[in-house]
């Protein structure tokens, strides 16, 4: 069969092609709508306070995994943003190029501890108990503790409502403000809101008080800025600070000393992310297993059989901690020690705990 007579088949073919592509798309979209579908019915049987940590779990792990990772990531530049935490932040010398990255994984490692078992569970109290010991070496104050749990309730939904493919709904919001709650009350800070309406508007007030230019903040986002870009490459990290920039609004970007980038790259930057996150989920992917809410922590039985844990993945190589680490270990602080559990009644006792509904 020569070249004509090919195409000449081909031509005839393409309706027939088109269709059965147009068939699979159908299908392939209808599937996608149905499993989301059945996942938005599940997130809707669970209680968002009895059931608040397999909520969270599944909000932040499954659903919006990406997103509210980002989001915690940009929340610290917030934090950075207020002279009196950038100052205290910088009088600990951790954020030079040899300890930043210990930190942040120190950082990273008890936060996990923690939002991933109840706080009053063995490792939950654990890894509270420990910051507290951290925390006590320092003269942090009540607001600045706060407005940083604030961020950590927040900047996940704020984000996602930005960027991602649906609203976070209203059970999801309750259950992301039950865990906090409950963290802030294990930490010993005091006046929490008891609803995620008050902390939003303690949180903006603020920020209008206190987020101000400081060289601190500058010297702190700087050096957490490299560590987050450290695995691009460097003739792309200039604009990879752009991409980083653009994403911060006026009042930050100006309390950090980073440049206002034009709206044109604004808007280009929040449109690729939005795109990225928000259409091409809804359109074109099914909802991730929900197996994928599974620890990044585990652990490991060692010969003295020691609590030992141990990463499951690191994205940011070297592991520090190679051969696992004891919670008690965790930190710059004296190892071995931990601090006194905060006092107060929780919105999610420990007996509501219903780990049993994964499936």
């Amino acid at each position: 069969m020569n070249s004509q007579a090919v195409k000449t088949h081909l031509l005839r073919k393409m309706p027939d092609i088109l269709c059965f592509v147009c068939l699979v798309l159908v299908l392939w979209k209808a599937s996608c709508l149905f499993f989301r579908a059945k996942r938005r019915r599940y997130l809707a049987s669970l209680c968002p306070t009895e059931d608040a940590l397999l909520l969270y779990k599944l909000t932040n792990y499954v659903e919006f995994g990406f997103l509210s990772h980002k989001a915690l990531e940009f929340a610290l530049f917030r934090t950075f943003a207020i002279p009196s935490i950038s100052k205290l932040l910088h009088s600990t010398q951790q954020f030079c190029p040899s300890s930043i990255l210990k930190r942040y994984d120190d950082t990273d490692i008890l936060t996990q501890e923690f939002v991933l078992h109840h706080v009053d569970s063995h490792r939950g109290s654990l890894a509270l108990q420990r910051l507290n010991f951290i925390h006590a070496h320092y003269n942090i104050s009540n607001a600045d503790l706060l407005y940083t749990l604030s961020l950590f309730v927040l900047e996940p939904i704020r984000f996602t409502a930005k960027f991602g493919y649906r609203n976070w709904t209203e059970g999801e919001k309750q259950a992301q403000f039950v865990v906090w709650h409950d963290i802030g009350k294990r930490m010993g800070i005091k006046h929490i809101p008891q609803n995620l309406e008050e902390l939003e508007a303690f949180s903006r007030r603020y920020e209008a008080q206190k987020m101000v230019y400081s060289e601190s903040n500058r010297v702190i986002g700087d050096a957490t800025l490299d560590l987050l870009l450290s695995k691009v490459p460097v003739s792309f990290r200039p604009f990879a600070r752009r991409v980083a920039y653009a994403l911060f609004d006026e009042r930050l970007a100006k309390a950090m000393g980073y440049p206002l980038q034009p709206y044109w790259v604004v808007w280009s930057v929040e449109s690729i992310v939005r795109l990225c996150g928000g259409s091409f989920v809804r359109w074109c992917l099914p909802p991730r297993p929900i197996h994928w809410s599974t620890e990044r922590i585990q652990l490991q039985e060692t010969e003295e059989k020691q609590e030992v844990y141990k990463l499951r993945y690191d994205e940011y190589k070297p592991c520090i901690y190679p051969n696992g680490y004891k919670i008690a270990e965790v930190g710059n602080a004296p190892g071995g020690k931990v601090g006194k559990s905060g006092q107060g009644s929780l919105l999610c006792p420990l007996p509501w705990l219903s780990q049993n509904k994964i499936s």
